[in-house]
């Protein structure tokens, strides 16, 4: 994962979290993103392996985590009552960690998710990785007859890009860096779709995003 890693760390956080904790939980993410839970459900199940038998404590602190606000992309939240953020992670309680970990997932679900939709039907997202910044560009066209839904990335580096639906999948490479395009045809209304990024030269480890359609 470590080409994806330089991302997650530019997330403002009001303290950093450990990298191999960031890993984890873009592990995480990844495999959880795509999935029907809620939010503050898919929160809880981002860290709860960080957390072992701490699920009630978990549930309740990501309640607090959703209804914080998110300014300009980077989630800040009050620490729980009675505590202040301290100077490192480390030197956190473990009701302090459960919070900075979950700001992390709440950030890291939402770089991974893109949500396209009859009033907004392009989305564009930018992801920086240790070879430069990959961008990607979901355009969906909600045609009541073949509902299409298409995927443009600028690749920093030569890769590829696999865009999976219900039973259908698109895929495209090239060797340098520049730009690739997938799409899919015939989609079915608020299926989630797979995105999947590879770079060759930096991770053989693909990022894995989450692409909803929306019907409003």
């Amino acid at each position: 994962m470590g080409a994806w890693i330089a991302q997650l760390k530019n997330f403002n956080l009001p303290v950093p979290v450990p990298e191999t904790v960031l890993v984890q939980l873009l592990q995480r993410c990844q495999e959880i993103a795509h999935s029907s839970l809620l939010e503050g459900a898919k929160l809880v199940r981002a860290v709860e392996e960080l957390f072992p038998g701490q699920s009630q404590a978990l549930n309740h602190l990501a309640g607090m985590v959703m209804t914080s606000p998110a300014r300009s992309g980077a989630a800040t939240t009050s620490p729980p009552p009675g505590t202040s953020y301290p100077a490192s992670y480390e030197a956190a309680v473990p009701a302090q960690q459960m919070v900075l970990s979950l700001l992390a997932a709440r950030e890291i679900l939402s770089s991974l998710t893109l949500t396209v939709s009859v009033s907004q039907p392009v989305v564009e997202r930018q992801w920086l990785t240790e070879t430069g910044v990959l961008t990607l560009k979901a355009e969906y066209e909600p045609d009541p007859n073949s509902a299409h839904l298409r995927i443009q990335g600028s690749l920093p580096s030569g890769g590829n890009l696999v865009l999976r639906g219900d039973g259908s999948q698109s895929r495209a490479e090239r060797s340098t860096p520049g730009s690739l395009s997938v799409e899919l045809f015939d989609l079915k209304p608020s299926q989630p779709h797979i995105l999947e990024v590879q770079l060759a030269e930096a991770d053989p480890t693909p990022l894995i995003f989450t692409v909803r359609t929306a019907e409003v």
